[in-house]
């Protein structure tokens, strides 16, 4: 997917370092390189302020897991798309993540 100029993409994980290290490497075996940024919400802060912790894994070794997410938001600090959804695999089209993204930007 191309961004357009501009746009900074980051993925936020519970999951640790070496654990982003390796869905690094496992993607780009495949030729799915991640070419951005995979930060770790090791304390789960980020997760605690949008309110995304699922509630579904609590006792579970998962526990903390958040619900996947996805937003984009504007060089003025506000949320101008989310997405929030209970099942991991049902995320945005890049086509129209691209169409949030091309309208932010003629803006």
């Amino acid at each position: 997917m191309k961004l357009p100029k501009d746009t900074k993409l980051w993925a936020i994980s519970v999951e640790g370092l070496r654990a982003n290290a390796k869905f690094k490497k496992q993607n780009a075996k495949k030729g799915h390189p991640i070419t951005f940024p995979l930060l770790w919400d090791m304390d789960g802060e980020i997760i605690h302020a949008f309110g995304l912790k699922d509630p579904r894994y609590k006792g579970h070794k998962y526990e903390g897991i958040p619900y996947p997410s996805t937003y984009i938001i504007g060089k003025n600090g506000k949320v101008v798309f989310a997405h929030v959804a209970l099942n991991y695999t049902k995320r945005p089209k890049n086509d129209s993540l691209l169409f949030v993204l091309s309208q932010l930007n003629n803006q």
